[in-house]
């Protein structure tokens, strides 16, 4: 979720200007253009691509090895909360959902023909913008319920949540954005705003299923969990529906997590296992959503 805006300053003048010149130049997806952060950025997703490509492991495995590579990147603003909502690849920080969008673009692109940066960039519009097209900020998928509805539909995803049954559904209006306005320059652009308010509209008393927390410690739920698999925390706060999003790791028969931990405040894999860990921070989480990439 959005937090209030910080600009982020490069690490250096010739990172910057790269970065500009690429706003101007750069490959198009959609009706905005795509926006490589630095010249960094540029040589850091060809080195990430080239073990993932080269891997014969399955989506979920790729997704596992993506995360752990990222390890170490701290939390940040988002990076496409501009005038128009750019998208931006930007791999010096992530808020939670670009980490997600990351993680999943690099598996994902590591699987094509093709795994170069043009197609990271279409993949990672794939999984962050309604539809995969990008067409402004109107068009991002900042609720993590948006998110899912979006990339569960389009076959990204399979909603796994109610496999185990015993969860239950909490309602909850999504309007922070709307009624945020000021936070977000997009919107002051009347056509913007009125596009994500009918967008909000869909989610006023939004029926969110989840299952109880108590239910990460079952053994039979660790035994159908894999590799890749997605666990969403959705927050207590009326303003967000994302606590924290992350990647599962099976290490002998025991769910772990890469996130970006609240502690650290950086990508970790975390020490704890999934069910520790949901005793840490369950003060401030109400349930969890379990998804799986599709291959």
């Amino acid at each position: 979720m959005k937090q209030p805006i910080k600009k982020y300053i490069g690490k250096s003048v010739a990172c910057l200007a790269f970065a500009a010149s690429l706003l101007i130049g750069s490959a198009t997806c959609g009706a905005y253009e795509t926006r490589i952060h630095c010249s960094e950025d540029t040589l850091k997703i060809g080195q990430l691509l080239k073990p993932l490509a080269e891997s014969t492991a399955s989506l979920g495995d790729r997704i596992v090895m993506a995360a752990h590579m990222l390890e170490g990147v701290p939390l940040g603003q988002p990076s496409d909360n501009d005038s128009v909502g750019t998208i931006v690849v930007n791999l010096h920080e992530f808020d939670r959902m670009g980490f997600a969008n990351t993680v999943l673009a690099l598996a994902e692109t590591s699987r094509q023909k093709l795994p170069v940066v043009k197609e990271y960039e279409r993949q990672y519009e794939s999984y962050s913008r309604r539809k995969g097209e990008d067409d402004g900020f109107a068009s991002q998928l900042i609720y993590v319920s948006d998110w899912i509805v979006d990339n569960v539909y389009r076959g990204h995803l399979k909603d796994m949540t109610e496999y185990l049954g015993g969860g239950g559904f909490k309602t909850k209006t999504l309007d922070h954005l709307t009624r945020h306005r000021d936070d977000y320059p997009a919107m002051k652009n009347s056509d913007t705003y009125d596009k994500v308010r009918m967008m909000e509209m869909g989610y006023r008393s939004h029926r969110i299923p989840h299952m109880k927390k108590q239910s990460a410690s079952n053994k039979p739920f660790h035994e159908l969990l894999r590799n890749g698999d997605i666990i969403v925390m959705l927050s207590n706060e009326i303003d967000f529906d994302l606590y924290d999003i992350g990647f599962v790791e099976m290490k002998d028969g025991e769910p772990y997590l890469i996130h970006i931990s609240h502690t650290d405040g950086k990508v970790v894999a975390d020490p704890f296992p999934l069910s520790r860990l949901f005793k840490i921070e369950g003060q401030h989480f109400y349930g969890y959503r379990w998804l799986r990439p599709q291959e």
